[in-house]
Formats: C-alpha cells, sequence, structure tokens
C-alpha cells in the first residue's frame, strides 16, 4: 500500500514567487526518485496558498524524498507557513516520529488490512 501525502502551504508576505520556483524546484527533484509516484503541485482561490499531492510507493520512499530534497525543504519555512499536512497509509516508526514532531501533521493508518 502506497503513501498518500497532502500539504498545505500558505506563502508568507511577498514571497509566492520563491515559493513557486521552489515547488517547481522540489517537483523536479522527486521526478528523480525511484520510490515517488505521483508529485504534484496546485494553486486555489487564494493565490498565496498551495497543495501538494504526494505518493510514494511505501513509506521508506517517502522518508527517502525528505533526505533527498532536505537543502530544499530547509527552505520552506521562510518562503510559507505549513499549515495541514495529512499522511495516508501504513505510517512506519520514521513517518509516526516526524508526524509527532510536526505539529500541523495527521497520521491515517488504514482501517483494515490491505
Amino acid at each position: 500500500m502506497s503513501i498518500l501525502v497532502r500539504a498545505e502551504l500558505r506563502a508568507r508576505a511577498g514571497r509566492r514567487e520563491e515559493l513557486t520556483g521552489l515547488a517547481v524546484a522540489l517537483a523536479e527533484a522527486a521526478a528523480e526518485e525511484p520510490g515517488t509516484l505521483r508529485y504534484e503541485w496546485f494553486t486555489s482561490d487564494d493565490p498565496d496558498d498551495l497543495v501538494v499531492v504526494e505518493e510514494y510507493a511505501d513509506a521508506e520512499a517517502a522518508l527517502a524524498h525528505n533526505r533527498h530534497c532536505a537543502d530544499l525543504l530547509h527552505r520552506v519555512p521562510a518562503l510559507a507557513e505549513m499549515t495541514s499536512v495529512h499522511l495516508h497509509g501504513p505510517l512506519d516508526p520514521g513517518l509516526q516520529a516526524w508526524i509527532a514532531e510536526t505539529p500541523v501533521a495527521h497520521g491515517h493508518p488504514p482501517l483494515g488490512p490491505p
């Protein structure tokens, strides 16, 4: 069962253009990752709000993305506030730890067996 992630970000004042450029760079980097099945950014009614939908083959692939894109991901807090992130799928201890240390993160394990 894959891991699905949906994160919402709000650009900081005057930083939307930089955030958009960073989103493009993240999508290009994710395209090189064998375990990343989907990585798409979306806009909303408010141009300062962006959404990213990610799908990974498994929990290790999700964590590998965070390692591979660490330099880019570390730039996000200066450009945007992550307002929510939801992870769906079998959440291993590494993902559970990330959720626990991220105040706006929520984990959604499967209801039953895959």
